[in-house]
Parts: C-alpha cells; structure tokens; sequence
C-alpha cells in the first residue's frame, strides 16, 4: 500500500474512533459512569463547556479532570435522570494528533427534582488530541438549543 492510500485509511480510522468517543460519551453519561467516563476519554487537561444559548444555564465551564468530573457528578447527575441522548451528523477534521468537529445532540430524561418528562438538544463543538493510541477530549462545548419540560415544548 502505497503513502497517500495508508494517509487516507488513517484518517478514516481516525474518525471512527472519534465517532466511537462521541457515542461512548453518551453511553457513560446516561449510565452515571461518571469516573470511567472522565478517567478513560478526557485529556488531563480537558475544557467543558456547557451553557446555553440564553445563558440561563450558565456559564457552567470546567477545565481540568477533577473539575470536569464535578461538573458531571454534582451539575448532570443532580438536575436530570433517566437520561437518554444521541448524538448524530458528525462533521470532523483531522490533523495529524489533533482533531476538530460537531455533532448535533438530542436527549430525553427527567427532571432530577419534580420527575417531569425534559427534552433537549443542541450541538457538540469539539477539540480532540491522541493520546497513545486513543482520542479524548480535549474540550467539548454543547451549544444548548433549548432543555425544556416536554410539557412545555420547545
């Protein structure tokens, strides 16, 4: 196999695994795995950024592991359960051991609180790094669309 064929096959296996990262995040958030989640798939140094359009969710940022796990572990896991979210249209550019993209997201859960049903979506803007022989995190910022009771509608 020639240079320019084994160039080419690396950066479409390059964005397979950053499309598993994307829909492994996912899995872990909704299932509370909060630890392997951060430990596993976030660089040392990794940047969260999840506010919302409006700014009445925020600004919620964190940078560094522990902070991002307290992000998870005391702003996600205290304000929605039952959550379920997908992430779809995947746009990513690699360089070499960086790499940039955006998804769009979609969830369902339930209010942590009051119980009531909540619908969100918005789209992942993305930095990631290799490390070793796998992607993480370099920062993920969620562009929140709207998070709003399923009531209410968005």
């Amino acid at each position: 196999m020639d240079e320019t064929m084994q160039s080419r096959l690396r950066v479409l296996e390059d964005r397979e695994q950053i499309k598993e990262l994307t829909a492994t995040y996912c899995f872990l958030v909704d299932d509370g795995r909060y630890d392997e989640l951060v430990d596993r798939h976030f660089g040392e140094d990794a940047v969260c950024d999840f506010r919302s359009r409006g700014g009445d969710q925020g600004p919620l940022v964190s940078k560094g592991r522990e902070e991002v796990r307290a992000f998870f572990k005391d702003v996600v896991a205290t304000t929605l359960r039952d959550m379920s979210h997908t992430v779809h249209n995947h746009r990513i550019a690699v360089d070499g051991d960086r790499a940039s993209g955006e998804c769009y997201f979609e969830l369902t859960a339930r209010d942590a609180s009051s119980g009531a049903a909540i619908v969100g979506a918005g789209r992942y803007i993305d930095r990631y790094s290799r490390v070793g022989d796998q992607w993480v995190f370099e920062e993920r910022k969620a562009d929140i669309l709207h998070m709003v009771p399923l009531a209410q509608g968005w």
